[in-house]
């Protein structure tokens, strides 16, 4: 009897309603190696919000927690000064009717009095606002890391299948508005089944977080990598027309057919990596989909030409 995870990622899988899962459970399917575990997985990246929602709760009630705080600190200057005032009203009035040396010295004993008091007060208040302006930061900062985790993926450290959705609209949107080009590449790793099964998931895991680095050095500052699923990479190419897509997409095949595998424990040699690249540049009108399907249909061109070369 299937669980609720695993029942709705098949449930989405055959609706076609979430391309990106369908893709990683094909990729799983793929592998020989379905299990709970596995789809559970994919339910975590593509339908379960629990992890990034639950750490946004906690940070949120941080921040109403300290936000009730500052409140709280606010109201004690209010009172305090609605207090300072109401004393120096006080003695106004009594040195309206001043009868001597002796009400004038109460007088200015009791303002250094009050003078004192507020001083107090509002030292006191300051050292306890810099606390919470420091918590506040803090708790930023942690909001912050919580929405960049929530977009990366944690075997590559690069950008996830989430964050690909989100930027490529944007970037179509962008290249209509600037009138540039925008192109994608789609790199898939060469026989990764074969890496996992001779040497384990673990060695699979650096062989793509080898791949993911190599890839972040071969391209400029401002595009984008992200995993796209399983062992394939999608790299958006803002300002590229196909033939600079073409020319990236083989400086990165060449710089990852150079890299050489090491196992660190024994050092023993594991023999190289190699990624096929399917490239395609977005057509004015088309649908975000159709240059996924294009680049998609460049990379599986590439695989039939017998793997390790760029095709566009």
């Amino acid at each position: 009897m299937p669980d609720p995870a695993t029942f709705e990622v098949w449930f989405v899988h055959l609706s076609g309603t979430n391309l990106g899962l369908s893709r990683d459970l094909e990729t799983l399917i793929a592998s020989g190696e379905v299990s709970v575990e596995g789809v559970r997985e994919i339910h975590d990246r593509h339908l379960s919000p629990q992890r990034t929602a639950q750490r946004l709760i906690t940070v949120g009630e941080s921040l109403r927690e300290e936000a009730h705080r500052v409140g709280t600190l606010i109201g004690a200057a209010h009172e305090s000064a609605d207090t300072y005032a109401f004393g120096l009203d006080g003695m106004s009035r009594r040195l309206g009717v001043f009868d001597g040396h002796q009400t004038l010295q109460s007088i200015v004993s009791e303002l250094i009095k009050s003078t004192d008091n507020i001083k107090r007060t509002n030292t006191r208040l300051q050292a306890q606002l810099k606390k919470s302006e420091a918590q506040v930061r803090s708790l930023q900062h942690s909001l912050e890391f919580v929405q960049a985790e929530s977009i990366t993926d944690p075997v590559t450290a690069v950008g996830n299948r989430k964050l690909f959705d989100q930027a490529l609209g944007r970037l179509i949107e962008a290249s209509h508005e600037s009138g540039t080009a925008l192109s994608l590449a789609i790199a898939d790793v060469d026989h990764f089944k074969d890496f996992n099964d001779r040497f384990g998931h673990q060695i699979g895991d650096d062989v793509l977080r080898l791949v993911g680095t190599v890839i972040k050095q071969h391209v400029r500052g401002d595009d984008l990598i992200c995993r796209y699923g399983g062992d394939e990479f999608a790299i958006l190419l803002p300002r590229a027309t196909l033939q600079d897509a073409l020319a990236i997409g083989e400086a990165l095949r060449r710089a990852v057919s150079e890299k050489g595998l090491l196992r660190r424990s024994t050092q023993q040699t594991l023999g190289r990596v190699s990624v096929s690249v399917g490239v395609a540049e977005h057509a004015r009108g088309d649908a975000p989909a159709a240059l996924v399907r294009a680049a998609d249909a460049c990379l599986l061109a590439a695989k039939r030409k017998g793997r390790n070369c760029v095709v566009g």
